[in-house]
């Protein structure tokens, strides 16, 4: 800024002043799109991640049977799936190989395809049974 006479100041710049201040703006605008352009954040699946997949679906499970609306086939069928995924999943964990994540990956997807009401509503709990008495 320049500075007047009687002391004031005012908005004048010289075209140097101006093209530093143009210069340090990109700069700055560069150093954001290079923090910007670096890969933070890998969706890679790592075997925590299968575990807790796994930890989920397994209370998605135990969900459905708690709220009812299942027949004992159907308990069976998702007990033995969800056997199922927990040994492809120990599997994984014992042995890491691409093949066994794959094969632990669509053993969770079968659980959770157990886990899903047909109609998409939450099933209505199945009435009390009476106790038999002579």
């Amino acid at each position: 800024m320049a500075v007047a006479r009687d002391g004031i100041e005012t908005a004048t710049e010289t075209p140097r002043r101006q093209w530093k201040n143009r210069l340090r703006a990109v700069a700055l605008c560069l150093a954001l799109a290079a923090c910007q352009a670096s890969p933070a954040i890998s969706l890679r699946p790592t075997p925590h991640s299968l575990i807790y997949s796994y930890m989920m679906a397994h209370g998605m499970a135990r969900g459905a049977v708690m709220s009812g609306g299942m027949t004992p086939r159907q308990i069976m069928e998702l007990i033995v799936v969800d056997h199922a995924a927990l040994l492809a999943v120990a599997h994984e964990m014992a042995e890491p190989s691409g093949e066994n994540m794959h094969a632990a990956n669509d053993a969770i997807i079968r659980l959770l395809a157990l886990t899903q009401p047909i109609d998409g509503k939450p099933q209505a709990p199945a009435p009390p049974r009476t106790p038999l008495t002579p």
